[in-house]
């Protein structure tokens, strides 16, 4: 009979103590705010799985956001081996859909929980039926995005940026509950009207 080891918690709690000398068959991270040790994955008997909430186009933070500011017109989920560097271990599966012009952070966060859902599922069955886990020929198409990337494209600056990439910057950071785009001046955070209602996903 298989035994679940649950943990949750957000990116300012630490992680329990037991997990370092928790031998499991299966880590599995979905959607997680931590970056696991590598000596918690290595531990790991079969694998270490992680759950990402954006296509191989966007590993790392701010995947919805970046694909927002790129425009792009069509994005997904993605399951993978968990190395000791974020989002760069061999690829299981993945999940597309397209980006409506309409689009916004909150949607396509929406969205892409309801493909992380069913590919959790998918690799579920396989876990449970002692199956070896599908090989994608899919690789990661860039090197993770950082926090410090993502804040950047928050900030508008009118002297610079005109009325299309004022535009695309708040798409791209508007989130309930959050602040998000903002104008800097001199080394203070003006942030722009945000919706204080509590989000569809949070």
């Amino acid at each position: 009979m298989m035994k679940l080891y649950l943990l949750g918690g957000g990116a300012e709690d630490r992680l329990d103590d037991e997990l370092y000398w928790y031998r499991a068959e299966y880590i599995i991270s979905f959607v997680s705010p931590w970056i696991i040790p590598k000596s918690i994955l290595t531990s790991a008997k079969k694998a270490a799985i992680n759950f990402h909430p954006g296509s191989p186009d966007y590993p790392g933070t701010g995947c919805y956001n970046f694909a927002l500011y790129e425009n792009s017109k069509k994005y997904g989920v993605t399951v993978h081996h968990m190395n000791e560097k974020v989002d760069t271990g061999n690829i299981i599966m993945t999940s597309y859909f397209d980006i409506s012009p309409f689009e916004s952070v909150e949607t396509l966060k929406l969205k892409s929980m309801n493909h992380l859902l069913f590919c959790f599922e998918k690799v579920l069955s396989y876990i449970l039926c002692n199956e070896q886990l599908p090989v994608s020929d899919e690789s990661w198409k860039r090197k993770p995005f950082t926090r410090k990337e993502m804040f950047e494209i928050f900030e508008i600056n009118p002297l610079k940026h005109d009325k299309s990439e004022i535009e695309k910057r708040i798409r791209a950071s508007a989130y309930p509950s959050n602040t998000g785009a903002f104008v800097r001046v001199a080394d203070k955070k003006f942030y722009l009207p945000y919706d204080k209602r509590k989000p569809i996903v949070e």
